[in-house]
């Protein structure tokens, strides 16, 4: 069985594993301070998207394309689709030779819609930093990074971290017009393929 941190932005909620200790008091305060914080470096960071990428336009991989509705991407090599968990709308991606005991690192890919075109993307940002501060209070440790960059194909993509008590937690946000594609990696044992391959995914994603 697949577990996760903290599910996408909209309107939905799962039970994490673990909460932070702390007086409440305490607990808002530094969300405030840290949602200040956050808000400023994201904007900078959505701002500096559009002015150039490391990556080249046109890039190319020697790894199988995977196919989906909305688009496609890179298949990391290592990882395999889970069949037992992934639907046609929402694959989930697992290290090859995971037999199905324990819980291994996982990656999906989510599509969905919202209100706010292309050209809006600090805004977009903005209401995914409040879900996120709103879903993960008082169960992250440390804060949450967010940080902007663009795909090989030139989308804007939006990047958060955060970590909790047993896991560490990546979004990748590929903003369309009016929606987008979330990678969402979830990292039990702080393993660097999987780090790899979900940005990966996430780099080579290109819609249809």
């Amino acid at each position: 069985m697949i577990v996760r941190g903290s599910l996408s932005v909209f309107g939905r909620y799962i039970l994490l594993k673990c909460a932070v200790g702390g007086a409440m008091v305490k607990q808002q305060r530094k969300i405030h301070k840290t949602s200040a914080l956050i808000t400023a470096l994201m904007f900078a960071a959505i701002l500096c998207a559009g002015c150039g990428s490391q990556h080249k336009p046109d890039g190319t991989s020697s790894n199988n394309a995977f196919e989906l509705k909305y688009g496609s991407c890179d298949m990391p090599s290592g990882w395999v689709k889970d069949k037992d968990d992934s639907t046609s709308d929402k694959p989930f991606f697992v290290p090859k030779g995971y037999d199905g005991n324990g819980v291994p690192d996982n990656i999906s890919i989510e599509y969905g819609r919202n209100r706010y075109s292309k050209e809006q993307s600090q805004e977009f940002g903005n209401s995914i930093l409040q879900q996120l501060g709103m879903q993960t209070r008082g169960q992250t440790v440390g804060q949450i990074t967010a940080s902007g960059t663009t795909t090989e194909h030139g989308d804007t993509m939006l990047v958060y971290k955060f970590s909790l008590s047993d896991r560490t937690c990546t979004q990748y946000y590929i903003v369309g017009d009016r929606s987008y594609v979330m990678v969402y990696e979830t990292n039990f044992d702080g393993s660097s393929d999987c780090d790899e391959a979900a940005k990966q995914i996430a780099d080579t994603f290109k819609w249809k």
